[in-house]
């Protein structure tokens, strides 16, 4: 399960890179403006030069989906249930991204905008969740169907 995680971090990590990259990157080309950086001004200027600050965003956000992607080994654990699960890797992953939030997009500057952010993530955590669980709910139902059938024959 460690090796697992490690390579779901590393990946996850890369992945976040390189999008974030290429993504930079085509904003740069449609602004046109040979000054303009993707990240927000106010994290620049804690660096010595808006380029570093860009590339410490860059680091935060390669974390954040670092530790999405390594701690997702936790919903595979058989002998934990789904509610355990989730509730777990819900905290662990927040204990990343919220930090991250804050330092990059200055979450924790106005309480409004943190609570916001927050429940927006929680909510759409929920979903996801909900999802899945319903997703997971159909399957067994298709499994004990089937051998029920076997069962008959």
């Amino acid at each position: 399960m460690l090796n697992r995680a490690i390579q779901r971090g590393i990946s996850s990590f890369l992945y976040a890179v390189a999008v974030n990259v290429v993504l930079g990157c085509i904003l740069m080309a449609i602004r046109g403006d040979s000054d303009f950086l993707p990240v927000l001004p106010e994290f620049a200027e804690r660096f010595r030069t808006p380029v570093m600050g860009m590339l410490i965003q860059w680091l935060l956000i390669g974390l954040t989906s670092a530790a999405f992607g390594a701690w997702s080994v936790l919903l595979e654990i058989e002998t934990w249930s789904m509610l355990k699960q989730c509730v777990l890797y819900f905290i662990l992953t927040s204990a990343v991204w919220v930090p991250v939030g804050v330092i990059c997009w200055g979450l924790g500057k106005y309480v409004s905008s943190f609570i916001s952010v927050f429940l927006s993530y929680s909510v759409s955590y929920i979903v996801v969740w909900v999802v899945q669980y319903r997703n997971c709910k159909q399957a067994v139902a298709q499994i004990n169907q089937k051998l029920k059938e076997l069962e008959r024959s």
